[in-house]
């Protein structure tokens, strides 16, 4: 009988540990749904959300102006200033789109129509602590803009 509580033991230990080191070895995505990204904002006052319908089907805004990964897209509206949420499959995907269209980003949810306000950026970042596109510098490219180069060091004798 002791033998036989020693080798159960044994095994849920085993098994104890493979599933830790499972659970601590993967690597999830974290996304945000639409219910937990619109729970995130205020429901009543100034900094209210609200969602702006779209007219008609032209009036519509089109996954695939953002790219690979793209859900969904919705127009939005807080503080009498409109601009676009768009939830993605991905962090990443969210972080391309982000690159191309110059926007804002939180988790897998890209902001766009955004530059310019500093209102909405100010709420961007208080409520979902949103992260603007931060182009990255090439490799090969300049420092100085053209007709801006430094002097060159002086010629010695």
């Amino acid at each position: 009988m002791m033998v036989f509580r020693r080798s159960l033991v044994g095994k849920l230990l085993c098994v104890l540990l493979v599933a830790a080191a499972g659970v601590g070895c993967t690597k999830k995505e974290v996304l945000v749904s639409k219910e937990a990204m619109f729970g995130m904002a205020p429901k009543e006052g100034p900094d209210k959300v609200n969602i702006v319908l779209a007219r008609d089907i032209n009036d519509a805004i089109p996954c695939s102006d953002y790219g690979e990964g793209c859900l969904s897209a919705h127009r939005l509206k807080t503080r009498d200033l409109d601009f676009i949420a768009i939830e993605f499959s991905s962090r990443e995907s969210a972080r391309a789109a982000s690159r191309k269209v110059r926007g804002w980003t939180y988790e897998n949810w890209l902001f766009d129509d955004v530059e310019g306000e500093p209102e909405l950026v100010r709420w961007l970042q208080r409520y979902f602590t949103a992260h603007r596109y931060a182009p990255e510098k090439a490799a090969d490219s300049p420092q100085t803009l053209p007709g801006t180069a430094p002097a060159s060091p002086p010629i010695s004798p």
